[in-house]
């Protein structure tokens, strides 16, 4: 069902930058403004100036776009010449074990959501969506990749990559998390076709960068329009995508917890008693708590110094697939007992940083919400459904300034 090729990307070239390190950067909506400057300094050549240009006008990406044309003319970056794929491997450590996550960037044919070729399982806003859009039509280009995964049980592609990865990689470098990252290039029009045809019957879900991949369909849509309105093959019909597979041992989804810092005027007595009408509640030490928590379940951190509480619904509702525990969350406390909108809500991935901020007493509430599953997620999607925003985490971030996909 989804359409994939090789594209002619353009990156940093080896012969100019001696460390690959100073010039990536994480992507461009988890840096916050200390690590902007901090990556400006880094290195005149870091990616930060391409994707999250200093200014508070429109003018940013004009720079972005300029600096991007000065680094192609005189060097810095290169296009390769041949179609080609581009296998990223991260190798970092969960939970003590070494794991892998292995997929390819390449350039992925763009489709409505109506189609069920790609699909999306978290909520955009408007805002980020023009941030983005601005950036492609000022550069004319992918800046960064938008983050999706594919079903094979089989792990053939896996398989397929590892043998054709003989060579040294383009770059080697380890983060200052300890995320080791390489990319390679594969040119070999046999092996992309095979990809290609591998994957053409499979749907993939985006994972990461649903505003990139709506603002990739709303280019699509303007550059149609200034071309006849004909759908063809032109690069702008098409948008960069990491690509890994859903069985991948290495493919590590972590929950983004909820810190809530106003109750709407509820103590913690009302609020459970609230919380109790739908929920079985159960009180719970701070170890039993925070492990093995169910798909249909979250853990509430209130002051309470010594104990936790576990909620489960009372009723499940079995004709509907989507009763994970952030749905469960947001439908039943968010929209009926806490005021999504004036809660003061902090998303965090850190399970550490959500029970200190309550601790502390800077926070009322957290929480605590459990793994989750590329397979169930797939299931709700499917259903034509959403999730709330900041849902997931997938560990580890792709590094922005791997490659760059030329829309012209």
């Amino acid at each position: 069902m989804a359409t994939i090729k090789g594209f002619r990307g353009i990156r940093y070239n080896p012969e100019k930058i001696e460390n690959f390190g100073d010039v990536l950067a994480p992507p461009y909506d988890v840096i916050n403004s200390k690590e902007q400057v901090e990556l400006y300094h880094k290195s005149p050549y870091n990616v930060i100036r391409l994707i999250l240009s200093k200014g508070d006008d429109d003018s940013k990406y004009q720079e972005a776009a300029q600096t991007f044309r000065i680094w192609i003319e005189n060097g810095t970056l290169t296009q390769d010449e041949e179609p080609s794929i581009y296998p990223y491997y991260q190798e970092f450590e969960e939970n003590g074990k070494k794991l892998t996550r292995k997929g390819f960037l390449a350039a992925v044919k763009i489709e409505d959501f109506s189609t069920k070729k790609i699909l999306p399982h978290e909520r955009t806003f408007p805002k980020h969506k023009r941030d983005r859009l601005k950036l492609n039509t000022a550069c004319k280009a992918n800046m960064s990749p938008v983050f999706s995964v594919y079903s094979d049980p089989e792990i053939i592609i896996e398989k397929l990559l590892d043998e054709k990865l003989t060579s040294e990689p383009i770059f080697d470098i380890t983060n200052e998390d300890g995320v080791r990252n390489k990319l390679w290039k594969i040119s070999d029009p046999d092996t992309i076709s095979f990809i290609g045809n591998h994957l053409e019957d499979k749907s993939l879900l985006i994972a990461d960068g649903h505003h990139r991949y709506e603002t990739a369909i709303e280019y699509r849509n303007i550059q149609r329009e200034l071309n006849g309105g004909v759908a063809g093959d032109e690069p702008y019909e098409y948008v960069m995508m990491f690509l890994s597979n859903a069985e991948d041992e290495g493919l590590i989804i972590n929950p983004t917890h909820r810190v809530v810092k106003n109750m709407g005027g509820l103590d913690q007595a009302s609020f459970l008693n609230k919380l109790g009408e739908e929920f079985n509640i159960e009180k719970m030490s701070y170890k039993e708590g925070f492990s093995d928590i169910g798909y249909e379940e979250f853990t509430i951190l209130t002051k309470d110094a010594e104990f936790v509480y576990r909620a489960s619904l009372k009723t499940n509702n079995t004709e509907s697939p989507n009763n994970l525990a952030v749905t469960l969350l947001h439908d039943k406390v968010f929209n009926k007992i806490i005021d999504e909108e004036s809660a003061g809500i902090l998303y965090t991935k850190h399970l550490d940083e959500a029970v200190s901020l309550v601790k502390d007493g800077d926070y009322e509430l957290a929480f605590v919400l459990p793994e989750l599953r590329a397979g169930d997620i797939f299931d709700i999607v499917l259903t034509g459904d959403r999730m709330p925003q900041k849902t997931t985490y997938f560990y580890p971030k792709i590094l922005s300034g791997l490659v760059f996909n030329p829309l012209a």
